[in-house]
């Protein structure tokens, strides 16, 4: 489909457009008559015969030949005439006018119907070449149709006539005069019908006058409900001699003949003791709960003559006539002939029969209840050997609880069953085969089958609860359409016969069903199935085909669509996803979407099968091709940048752990360089501190020991070896405590210096206050830091002691991210530039200091100040 533009931007309210043979394009509006030419509608004269301007609410325009045959929306014109106009294309004039008609349609042989109000008329062809409308008689063919007068009028591609009086009725007239009737019960929503449109399936779309598009498939299909005197049918039977269908309805007492489009209603006398009709060349019969009657006609009624009557036999329900234009009826304990009319003659089979069929020779078939096929030979030389029986067939029937059997131009028998669907034998070589089970999975309206017949085509109509199924044959292969189902009639069928135009006639709970024969004009139409739409979460894929999705749309949804409106609903999908896990094909199903969930990445391709109800079409295929992108993690780009990185990083680590390795041996070195040192330290320290206090004690022993032989005094040197003992032990315990692992935390340091410095001023003398945070913290620190600032501390307050003079010592210790040391003294101060010669210890506590790190600063004023600044890092 494309857009038009039009030169014009006025566009007339057009009500149809309509095709000549010559290609040229007329539009009926609301503004009048318009041809299209060069890109714009150009508007034509319309004038009648009175020169009076009429070019308005133009309703439709009909090519034909040399001519337009125009009509007009009467509904918004005051003038009520309906006149029907006659255009000339080439003068662009009227040339004739017929005033009463309602509607006009041509069909597809060229054959032009005009509708009146209480008639219908063709048109003159002849005439019309001439510029004339002359109306004329239908054709006999269509005799019964031609005084119905209404509104609508229009053909459809197959050559049939549409009618409707827009009120009560809609009607479909076939080419041949064969009539069928619509209701609401056929699906329509109303009966005031604007278009009826037939695509190429031959499925009829009627636009009704708003109440939307209803939709007839089956447009030989029609229900006839509660029609007068056959209200609540309870039999239909026909026979094929007399080509006659037989309605009964007990509730009304009457019985309804039709033959050859005739009908004739008889009342039934005493109705409530009938349950069938029957008719056979012998008469009319009337079956009750158990007997049978002579139907005798008097006076427009039929009358009821008992010639058997059976109290223990309740019920008859298989009634039939065999070729000889016998009654057969099935009873609960009997099969009962009537030979002739009056003869009775009685079979006992083995259980109760609902239902028995003839076969091509002409034998009878019964399948009773217990699961017995009993065949019986007709001898009717022999009336008290009428039915005998020859074949019996029980393990093949085991378990199948038959309800209904009828038996094919080919001799196979179709037993339908209870709860088992429908089985299908053949008689092969004196043995019963199985050709077929049907059952609701294949496709029947249920698996309760009560009655079974066979049309002249061999097709088999089935009826149950659920509603009226047709099975053909199709090479080989049954194929079930379900008639009821596909025009939205859900009713049960109890039973159906076939007439001599094939037509099927089923009774249902609240009327009959009409089925006529139709032979669909052959279209070369097929069917395309599609992906219609597909969908990742909650977002729709616009690509229908070849998508490429990201890793998080795994989570699938297709939707298909066949363009097929005979039975949608009935349109069978099946699928199989390649790529995936399971390559299979689904279960046939009417659902049209699938989902997959969690698909992984990968190349996928999804095939799907459309299978047609009915076989009406080949099966038709296809294929959507479509990829999941992996996450970004599992491309092959990332997974070789992995690669190297991980390449990269082993290198690393090795180049990481052999440079551990040599630094750790280097730390080793390093460490046992550091207790070399140490130890070299110790060894220095106890030479120097200890090795000095013990070569005075040793002098001082030895001179007492002179001064005792020269009897000189000694207790001054007695009192020095007391103090250099003192100090010696002092020093051995600061030796040990710089030694000792336990002490190698910050805290530790501070309280033993801040303990050293308090105890040695107060014997000196001096007030010391320390100020210090409340909580220090336990950070580790190496023995060679706590020695050389307690050495530090130490020599700074033993310089106090010695040199300032100083009544009192302030100590100050904070730690910021440092350990920052201060003491200051009010001493007198001293100049470092005026230092003793050959004094090391200030240079001593600045090496200390420099050592792990820090600075060492003296501020003179106001006594002295000594300032310590050293990382923790260290």
């Amino acid at each position: 489909m494309t857009t038009l533009k039009l030169k014009d931007k006025t566009i007339p309210i057009i009500n149809n457009l309509s095709k000549d043979d010559k290609g040229a394009l007329y539009a009926s509006t609301d503004q009048g008559l318009y041809i299209f030419e060069d890109g714009r509608f150009i508007k034509l004269p319309f004038i009648d015969k009175n020169d009076k301007d009429i070019n308005s609410f133009i309703s439709y325009a009909l090519p034909v030949n040399n001519y337009l045959l125009v009509h007009r929306d009467y509904s918004l014109v005051l003038d009520q005439q309906f006149s029907l106009y006659l255009y000339n294309k080439e003068q662009k004039k009227i040339v004739s006018e017929v005033p009463g008609i309602y509607s006009t349609s041509v069909a597809p042989d060229g054959r032009i119907w005009v509708m009146t109000e209480k008639k219908i008329r063709s048109v003159d062809t002849a005439a019309l070449k001439k510029g004339k409308i002359v109306l004329e008689e239908l054709p006999s063919t269509f005799e019964r149709i031609k005084n119905l007068g209404g509104y609508f009028i229009q053909f459809d591609r197959d050559g049939n006539c549409w009618l409707s009086d827009q009120r009560t009725v809609l009607i479909k007239v076939s080419p041949d005069g064969n009539i069928i009737t619509f209701n609401t019960t056929s699906g329509l929503s109303m009966f005031y019908i604007n278009f009826i449109f037939q695509d190429g399936e031959g499925t009829a779309w009627i636009a009704t006058n708003n109440a939307g598009v209803n939709k007839l498939v089956h447009s030989n299909f029609s229900l006839i409900e509660n029609d007068g005197d056959i209200a609540a049918l309870f039999d239909i039977n026909y026979l094929d001699n007399n080509h006659q269908l037989l309605l009964y309805s007990s509730k009304s007492a009457t019985v309804r003949i039709i033959r050859d489009n005739k009908q004739m209603s008889y009342k039934i006398k005493n109705a409530h003791e009938i349950l069938r009709f029957v008719e056979t060349p012998y008469g009319y019969f009337g079956i009750g709960s158990n007997a049978i009657y002579k139907m005798a006609l008097k006076d427009n009624s039929f009358y009821p003559e008992t010639i058997f009557k059976d109290s223990a036999d309740n019920g008859y329900s298989g009634i039939m006539v065999d070729k000889n234009g016998n009654l057969v009826a099935c009873g609960i304990y009997y099969i009962s002939t009537i030979i002739n009319g009056k003869i009775i003659h009685r079979t006992k089979p083995r259980s109760f029969t609902d239902q028995a069929a003839y076969d091509s020779k002409g034998n009878l078939w019964a399948a009773t209840r217990t699961g017995e096929l009993v065949m019986f030979q007709i001898n009717p030389s022999d009336p008290s050997n009428y039915l005998e029986e020859k074949k019996v067939f029980v393990k093949e029937l085991s378990g199948i609880s038959p309800r209904s059997i009828i038996i094919d131009k080919n001799d196979q028998i179709w037993i339908g069953t209870r709860s088992h669907g429908i089985h299908v034998f053949s008689l092969e070589t004196g043995k019963l085969v199985r050709k077929f089970n049907l059952t609701s999975a294949s496709g029947l309206s249920d698996n309760f089958t009560n009655f079974l017949a066979c049309d002249k085509e061999n097709n088999i109509w089935a009826c149950s609860a659920l509603g009226l199924d047709r099975i053909t044959i199709k090479e080989g292969v049954p194929v079930i359409e379900n008639l009821t189902k596909q025009n939205n009639i859900y009713q049960s069928v109890f039973k159906v016969v076939i007439d001599k135009n094939n037509t099927a006639w089923a009774a249902v709970s609240n009327g009959l069903i009409k089925i006529t024969a139709e032979k669909k004009q052959p279209t070369a139409y097929s069917p395309t199935l599609m992906v219609s739409m597909v969908k990742a979460g909650k977002d729709t894929i616009a690509e229908i085909t070849n998508s490429t999705l990201s890793f998080k749309q795994n989570n699938i949804s297709f939707y298909f669509a066949a363009t097929s409106f005979l039975d949608e609903k009935q349109v069978l999908y099946s699928y199989r996803l390649q790529g995936g896990t399971e390559n299979l094909w689904s279960e046939p199903s009417n659902n049209a979407m699938v989902s997959f969930i969690g698909l992984p990445p990968g190349n996928y391709t999804l095939n799907v099968k459309a299978n047609f109800p009915a076989g009406s079409y080949a099966d038709q295929f296809i294929n959507y091709t479509f990829s999941i992108a992996p996450p970004w993690w599992q491309t092959w780009w990332f997974r070789m940048i992995t690669g190297l990185m991980i390449a990269g990083l082993i290198i690393v680590g090795f180049r990481i752990y052999y440079r551990r390795k040599l630094e750790m041996q280097l730390t080793m070195l390093e460490k046992q360089q550091a207790i070399e040192k140490e130890r070299t330290r110790i060894a220095t320290d106890m030479h120097d501190d200890l090795g000095a206090g013990l070569s005075r004690i040793k002098f001082l022993s030895e001179t007492i020991g002179i001064k005792k032989q020269q009897q000189q005094p000694f207790e001054e040197d007695i009192s020095k070896i007391r103090e250099y003992s003192h100090e010696m032990i002092d020093k051995m315990g600061e030796i040990v405590w710089a030694l000792n692992e336990k002490n190698d935390s910050l805290n530790d340091l501070l309280s033993y210096t801040r303990s050293y410095a308090m105890e040695y001023l107060a014997q000196n003398g001096i007030k010391c206050r320390v100020e210090t945070t409340e909580q220090l913290p336990a950070t580790f620190v190496s023995g060679e830091f706590r020695r050389n600032v307690y050495l530090t501390v130490k020599e700074a307050l033993h310089n106090v002691v010695k040199h300032a003079q100083a009544t009192e010592v302030k100590m100050k210790i904070d730690i910021n991210h440092s350990l920052n040391i201060e003491i200051k003294d009010n001493g007198t101060g001293f100049d470092q530039l005026d230092t003793r010669p050959f004094s090391n210890g200030l240079s001593n506590m600045q090496k200390r200091i420099k050592e792990i790190g820090g600075t060492f600063e003296i501020i003179n004023g106001d006594g002295t100040t000594i300032s310590i600044k050293l990382p923790l890092n260290v």
